[in-house]
């Protein structure tokens, strides 16, 4: 049989393990909200997602620092792919996978892989891009946030096995 203390310390690190557990599916979730509102269009929903000083690397693509400028970011984006390529619009849907995460405390490091389609003028032409996030998240005001986001971008191809409009 248990004494006190053995019992006492199997219950510290049980509620270790259910504190990191929900640290990890919380995490999970921002990273889910991230993608959902990138593909909404949602940039004041995105901007939410990042502590006040955050910083967002997507290397050759630009960044920002700090919530307020990296929702100015997002919401600048799909207009500048506008104008790089010379269109009227643009087609973006955006979906994470493989997310992967370690918590140390009220900070945590995490990565997760996207794959990314982009339609020019609905014209018959999808662009596949696919990648890597890199992320750091903090643990403030009750919530996790994101406190770094770093792109690497392996490539961007086109796909046009029978693709179909709509999406």
């Amino acid at each position: 049989m248990a004494d006190g203390a053995d019992l006492a310390a199997r219950i510290d690190a049980l509620s270790a393990r259910v504190r990191e557990l929900e640290a990890i599916r919380e995490l999970t979730r921002l990273r889910n909200s991230f993608h959902h509102c990138l593909n909404d269009r949602d940039w004041a929903g995105l901007g939410a997602l990042f502590a006040q000083d955050a910083h967002l690397d997507y290397g050759s693509f630009g960044g920002a620092r700090g919530r307020v400028a990296i929702q100015e970011y997002y919401s600048a984006l799909l207009p500048k792919m506008v104008e790089l390529q010379r269109a009227s619009e643009v087609l973006l849907k955006n979906f994470n996978q493989v997310h992967q995460v370690v918590v140390d405390g009220d900070r945590a490091t995490g990565a997760c892989f996207f794959e990314e389609y982009v339609r020019f003028d609905k014209e018959d032409v999808v662009h596949q891009s696919v990648g890597r996030f890199a992320d750091s998240y903090v643990f403030t005001d009750g919530r996790w946030l994101f406190e770094r986001v770093e792109l690497e971008h392996y490539w961007v191809v086109p796909e046009n096995k029978e693709w179909r409009w709509p999406w």
